[in-house]
């Protein structure tokens, strides 16, 4: 069995950004996964991103791997402000860095991550297993897709999530009724309508929100006034993207505002393509979900409009975190990992309750704040995790790792 220091899970941003960190500093590692599958395979056809291009770039420990310098060197245009920039730029910008700095993913599936001796056992599906001193788990949202559990009685090929959706043509001509508030929910409902689905919105707030347009030109003193972070802009968007102040925050006030900061809401651009275009059902709560006929029904707790027939029903009800939704972390591995409303408890470097086992992206927001959402998430986090696993391995050094294959679970403490 073949022993790395560092096995990274999952090739998306923040797994990227992070091997990139690892790659510079001389740690041994592997990262496995299947390079930005989530955005490859279950983002829309047509989607704009929701950050601003500046604030679209994937940490590197070097400069000139931004979006920028990527659509520099491919004669691409490029605006700093006021985008959007296009799923499809990113995603060419996301491989261009892979193929830049992290030329050695491995395509495998995690199966299975053993507590062993000295590190982790791990297993895959389609590939040898290793031993590794240190995991960081860098799977992304896909696992917590959450449907509600007034619409969790219908068959599948009635009601989906925003994530089972790269071409939403096929709704042409259907009648859709698209669930939530948020971007995802929005900017679905969009598309579905311009590519000639009949569509409702559907919204228990009595109005949706859309995030305020940033000035496209800021002078010094503007930036003194409105400090512009890789989150957001404003004074508020400093401290939100500041792990370190928003740990010490109130417990209560970190599950609250992982959640809200920046959402539920729209970009400004899908306002237009929204307001007088879709129509949108406020005040909308599915009281249930039934099919009816070769569509379904949705009975509503408002008596203005109590039910509404639709062919096909979409959840952009985002996600929940649940580590039980990562099928590769066993019960005996989970039960040790301290959690907080689902959300795995992590240091300042994303180190859990479990040493030497890590955790990136939306499960660390309770933690490490609302900007582990998004893109500004690898800048708050892939250095920092990638100097601690530096140290880690500098402490072990020489320190054999025993076998995964066995059923014990030996726990160095």
């Amino acid at each position: 069995m073949s022993t790395s220091e560092v096995l990274i899970i999952g090739a998306g941003p923040f797994g990227l950004s992070i091997s990139s960190h690892l790659r510079a500093i001389g740690v041994d590692h592997r990262i496995v996964g299947r390079p930005m599958d989530t955005w490859r395979a279950h983002m829309p056809i047509g989607m704009n991103l929701k950050s601003e291009p500046y604030a679209s770039d994937i940490s590197s420990p070097k400069a000139g791997f931004d979006v920028e310098s990527y659509c520099r060197q491919h004669g691409l245009d490029y605006v700093e402000r006021i985008g959007p920039l296009s799923l499809e730029r990113f995603l060419g910008y996301a491989d261009w860095f892979t193929e830049q700095l992290i030329p050695d993913v491995a395509d495998v599936t995690v199966t299975g991550v053993k507590q062993v001796s000295g590190g982790f056992g791990v297993t895959f599906g389609d590939d040898e297993p290793v031993s590794a001193r240190q995991v960081v788990v860098a799977t992304g949202v896909l696992p917590y897709a959450h449907i509600p559990g007034e619409l969790s009685g219908l068959p599948s090929d009635l009601v989906t999530h925003t994530r089972e959706h790269r071409d939403l043509a096929r709704f042409k001509g259907r009648k859709v009724a698209v669930l939530g508030a948020g971007q995802s929910a929005m900017e679905t409902a969009a598309l579905l309508h311009e590519n000639g689905a009949d569509v409702r919105l559907v919204v228990r707030g009595k109005a949706i929100n859309f995030v305020e347009r940033n000035p496209e030109e800021l002078s010094g003193l503007g930036r003194i006034r409105r400090p512009v972070t890789k989150l957001c802009e404003g004074w508020h968007c400093a401290f939100w993207n500041t792990p370190t102040a928003f740990r010490r925050l109130p417990q209560d006030m970190r599950i609250t505002k992982a959640r809200t900061v920046l959402g539920p809401s729209g970009s400004w651009w899908l306002k237009d393509r929204i307001e007088g275009v879709v129509e949108v059902l406020t005040s909308h709560r599915v009281r249930e979900a039934a099919p009816e006929g070769s569509g379904v029904r949705l009975q509503f707790d408002n008596p203005k409009q109590p039910a509404l027939d639709v062919d096909h029903v979409i959840a952009g009800t985002g996600f929940r975190i649940d580590l039980a939704r990562l099928a590769f972390l066993p019960e005996q591995l989970r039960v040790q990992i301290d959690t907080i409303n689902g959300f795995p408890v992590v240091s300042r470097n994303g180190e859990s309750s479990v040493p030497g086992l890590y955790f990136t992206g939306a499960p660390t927001a309770v933690s490490l704040g609302p900007s582990s959402r998004f893109m500004a998430g690898t800048h708050n986090l892939a250095g920092r995790l990638a100097q601690s696993v530096a140290r880690r391995a500098k402490a072990g050094a020489g320190r054999p790792v025993a076998s995964g294959a066995s059923d014990q679970m030996l726990v160095e403490r």
